[in-house]
């Protein structure tokens, strides 16, 4: 059985319809990212979960119980924001504990999660110091202490490492995963940022207009995606879809799936040097066309090359009408 179900929800902001008949099924200890554009209904979805809206129709099941009309409060859930949300007055550990302590929990039960909660995050040495004395990171790893000591095994994400550098969220990535396996947690973490999703979720629902365009593990989007939608969002740089001269479907492939020389005449846009690869945009039959290839390689500017690609990596998709 689904550890949290998700039947036919719907939700509708006056004319304007923000989710449409979403169904969804998580098991206990997994890590589903909510991923997609700005606009998709993710974060509206995550509100409905944890309870802070309710939705126009569709029912919501956590654990065997239907909460769809149960307060958030109750509902046994943790949820980590954007915004670290941090009282500036209070130290770090009474914000971690805060929580604890509104639900009048012993005080040795208190200092006892505080202390194991701030081990897994290393925030020992900075219990006593104000947010306002705390870097980014340590902000964000104070919010999730906070998460971590309610001991709810559902805890849900709003794009959490957003406002990090690029670095530092590179960091808190490997680290989030990490501590959700250790303790087992299920998580349902809202991102537009396809890297924090391909490198975290043991599987990922991709959102586009309300609606799930796909779900499943991050190599099965990214190795077989169900639309054109999908091949477009999953990969950096994403699928290129092509039209064939005399072909009724369109054509995908990923850049690094093209190769220099072959049947396909095409002429050089601009090259772009990565250091590991070089990234070639190509006129291919009057279409932009990307070519990841490896090392360096220079190439001026309207000259001619041509390309081909394997059919074991072409995926075909249908063109709408």
């Amino acid at each position: 059985m689904a550890y949290l179900r998700l039947e036919r929800i719907a939700r509708h902001f006056g004319e304007h319809t923000v989710l449409r008949g979403i169904d969804l099924e998580i098991g206990r200890g997994e890590f589903i990212a909510l991923l997609g554009a700005s606009g998709c209904g993710k974060t509206t979805l995550l509100r409905l979960i944890a309870g802070l809206d309710q939705p126009d129709a569709g029912r919501i099941h956590l654990d065997g119980r239907d909460v769809t009309a149960v307060e958030a409060a109750q509902r046994g859930l943790s949820m980590v924001f954007q915004s670290y949300a941090l009282f500036p007055h209070l130290s770090v550990a009474d914000n971690i504990v805060f929580g604890l302590r509104a639900r009048k929990l012993p005080r040795d039960e208190q200092a006892r999660r505080l202390a194991h909660a701030a081990g897994l995050l290393g925030l020992g040495a900075l219990l006593a110091r104000k947010p306002g004395a705390l870097s980014g990171g340590q902000k964000q790893r104070v919010a999730l202490a906070r998460a971590i000591v309610s001991q709810h095994p559902l805890c849900l994400m709003d794009e959490p490492l957003s406002n990090l550098d690029a670095q530092l969220r590179a960091e808190m990535r490997a680290e989030l995963r990490k501590l959700q396996q250790q303790l087992g947690l299920t998580v349902v973490y809202v991102t537009h940022d396809q890297v924090e999703a391909m490198s975290m979720a043991d599987r990922i629902v991709l959102m586009h207009e309300g609606q799930i365009a796909q779900t499943g593990t991050p190599a099965q989007l990214y190795d077989t995606p169900a639309t054109p939608v999908v091949a477009r969002f999953i990969g950096q740089p994403p699928m290129n879809l092509i039209r064939l001269p005399g072909q009724p479907e369109c054509l995908g492939v990923r850049p690094e799936h093209i190769a220099l020389g072959g049947a396909h005449p095409g002429t050089v846009v601009r090259t772009e040097y990565h250091g590991a690869d070089t990234l070639i945009e190509v006129q291919l039959y009057g279409q932009p066309v990307l070519v990841r290839h490896p090392g360096r390689v220079t190439l001026p500017p309207g000259g001619a090359l041509t390309l081909h690609w394997g059919a074991a990596h072409e995926h075909r998709f249908a063109v709408p009408s």
